[in-house]
């Protein structure tokens, strides 16, 4: 006796029909978001140490790179103050980089927001101290945070 297939499933009431035949783009394993399940011992992000700071706005890291800090513009009269700030907040810390759409300044360094790996937003905490102007010329993703933060400092003042 021969059995068909074809014919059987034509006889059933309903027929599953897949029209969205979805498949995987990417391998899931590659992308590990803190799994403890099949860990492969990476780190999400690379971080880095302080070596120097050259300014409020210019940071050299352990490998040499110096990183520009994205929405941060120094204000004279108490960028002493700022590099202290930025001396006692990263001394000893390890350091990590996100970047905006823009990667590259006009000097041809690393526009970067700067973050602690406990993620303390390094950027945003000098502006809230007060101890630099945010910028208001450049495009980036938090213009309007970082204004809103002076506002709040300079309301305070």
């Amino acid at each position: 006796m021969e059995f068909d297939v074809e014919s059987e499933i034509a006889s059933l009431p309903y027929k599953f029909v897949d029209h969205h035949k979805l498949d995987k783009k990417i391998d899931p394993k590659k992308l590990q978001f803190g799994s403890k399940i099949d860990q492969n011992g990476s780190e999400r992000e690379e971080y880095y140490t302080v070596k120097e700071i050259i300014s409020p706005e210019l940071i050299r890291l352990s490998n040499n790179l110096i990183v520009r800090l994205i929405g941060v513009k120094a204000e004279k009269s108490i960028s002493e103050k700022a590099v202290k700030f930025l001396m006692d907040k990263t001394k000893g810390q390890r350091v990590f980089l996100r970047f905006d759409n823009q990667k590259y300044d006009d000097d041809n360094h690393l526009l970067c927001y700067l973050y602690l790996k406990n993620k303390t937003f390094i950027n945003a905490h000098l502006i809230k101290s007060g101890l630099v102007l945010p910028d208001t010329v450049s495009n980036y993703k938090y213009k309007d945070k970082f204004r809103a933060y002076y506002e709040t400092v300079f309301i305070r003042r």
